[in-house]
C-alpha cells in the first residue's frame, strides 16, 4: 500500500472519529436531561408504591376487622335460633345469617382481589429497577463522554470513575446528590 493510499485512509478515518465525536456531542444534552428526569419518575414509583400499599393495607385491616364482626354475629343468631323462639321470629334469624353468611364470602372475595397489590408493587419495582440501570447507563455513557473530551488530570480521572464506579455498583441506592456530585466535577 503506497503511503498517499495510507495518507487517504487515515483522512478518512479521522473523519469518521470526528463525526462520531460530533454526535456524541449531540447526545450530552439529551443523556443529561434524561438523567435529571429519571428521579423524578423513580420517586413518583416509589410515592405509589407506598401509597398502594397503604390503602391495600387499610382496606384488609378493616375487612378483617368486620369478618370478625360478622363471625360474631353469625354464633349470635345461632344461640338465638337455639333458643326456639316463634317460627316467624326463627325465620328471619335463619335468613340473617344467611345474609351475614353471604356477606363473609363476599369479604373473603375482596380480600383475595387485593392481593393484586403485592403483584402491582412486584411490577412497580421492576420499572424501578429498569430506571435505575437505565440511569447508571446513562450516567455512564455521559462521564466516558465528558472525561474523553476534556483534558482531565489521570488522578481526576481515576477519582471520577472510582465514584461512579462505586455509585452503579450499587445503583438501588444510587443518590441523586452523588449523580449531581459527579456530574458537577465534569461541569454540568
Amino acid at each position: 500500500m503506497a503511503i498517499d493510499d495510507m495518507m487517504r485512509e487515515l483522512k478518512d478515518l479521522a473523519k469518521v472519529v470526528d463525526e462520531a465525536t460530533k454526535k456524541i456531542g449531540d447526545l450530552k444534552a439529551p443523556v443529561k436531561e434524561s438523567s435529571d428526569n429519571i428521579p423524578i419518575a423513580q420517586e413518583g414509583i416509589s410515592d405509589i408504591i407506598k401509597e398502594t400499599e397503604k390503602a391495600a393495607n387499610n382496606i384488609m385491616n378493616l375487612l378483617d376487622e368486620i369478618n370478625e364482626n360478622s363471625n360474631d354475629m353469625n354464633k349470635q343468631l345461632v344461640d338465638l335460633i337455639n333458643l326456639n323462639p316463634t317460627k316467624k321470629i326463627r325465620e328471619s334469624l335463619i335468613n340473617l345469617k344467611e345474609l351475614n353468611n353471604k356477606n363473609i364470602d363476599k369479604i373473603l372475595g375482596v380480600l383475595s382481589l387485593l392481593s393484586f397489590q403485592d403483584l402491582t408493587g412486584q411490577k412497580l419495582y421492576k420499572i424501578q429497577n429498569t430506571l435505575n440501570e437505565t440511569k447508571a447507563k446513562l450516567i455512564k455513557v455521559l462521564v466516558d463522554s465528558e472525561v474523553e473530551a476534556k483534558e482531565i488530570p489521570t488522578e481526576k480521572k481515576a477519582e471520577i470513575y472510582g465514584k461512579l464506579k462505586d455509585m452503579v455498583s450499587d445503583n438501588q441506592k444510587m443518590a441523586q446528590n452523588d449523580v449531581n456530585s459527579i456530574l458537577g466535577e465534569l461541569g454540568f
